[in-house]
């Protein structure tokens, strides 16, 4: 090989990193890296492989059904993607209002080992199911500081204090009218700093400030996500 061709061979990385596609995938796969993406994504499998929350949605709605109880999930990778904004880190605070399962709860305290991960989930059927997967991970010896991050609540969000809450996740979708008004004074509760991740809506409150909107995958498609913070 020539002087030049040598040249040339050393500087494909550096021509490749330059490239924005080139870029965007370098810096995806250190993400997935960094954050061992695909071992926690397995565990996260696993747990939920025979869960059907639609299922348990359903039968918990028999006799009392109203629009905000639709029933959604996250997708794990796309969810990560989006609480990666917020940069959880290990004095993280993180509720998940509404959380059916406890898929956010658990996807967040896997991969970002936060303080605290909380569910507050309205139907004892999907409750008692987020409490079932919470056993199963006591029996995985690399997640005993996750375990016991966990934390699940059975009873309507609108009722509970989360005032400690640094990170909160909610599908806003189905809330309007009263309802969202409720919520959104009931997010007034939290400190300065605090994040609030909504999907479909935005808390119109002056005492929050949009930080970024972006896309995030839901269970029935894609949707807005809005970052918002306390001021």
């Amino acid at each position: 090989m020539t002087t030049f061709g040598i040249i040339l061979f050393s500087l494909i990385p550096i021509i490749a990193l330059l490239n924005p596609y080139w870029r965007k995938r370098t810096n995806i796969k250190h993400w997935y890296n960094a954050l061992a993406i695909d071992k926690h994504l397995a565990t996260y499998q696993i747990l939920f492989q025979n869960i059907n929350g639609f299922a348990l949605s359903r039968e918990s709605r028999t006799h009392a059904d109203a629009i905000e109880y639709t029933y959604g999930e996250i997708d794990f990778i796309s969810f990560i993607a989006l609480l990666s904004l917020v940069k959880p880190n290990s004095s993280t605070v993180f509720y998940d209002l509404g959380s059916g399962v406890g898929k956010a709860v658990f996807a967040c305290a896997l991969v970002f080992k936060v303080k605290k991960s909380c569910g507050v989930e309205l139907f004892n059927l999907l409750h008692q199911a987020a409490l079932q997967q919470r056993n199963s991970l006591t029996k995985l010896p690399d997640y005993q500081a996750q375990t016991n991050a966990l934390y699940f609540i059975n009873s309507n969000f609108l009722d509970v204090n989360f005032s400690d809450a640094t990170v909160i996740f909610m599908n806003a979708t189905a809330f309007f009218g009263d309802t969202w008004t409720a919520i959104q004074q009931c997010l007034n509760q939290l400190k300065p700093g605090a994040y609030v991740i909504t999907t479909s809506k935005k808390i119109s409150l002056s005492t929050f400030k949009l930080i970024k909107t972006t896309a995030v995958q839901m269970s029935w498609g894609p949707v807005s996500a809005y970052i918002q913070q306390r001021v």
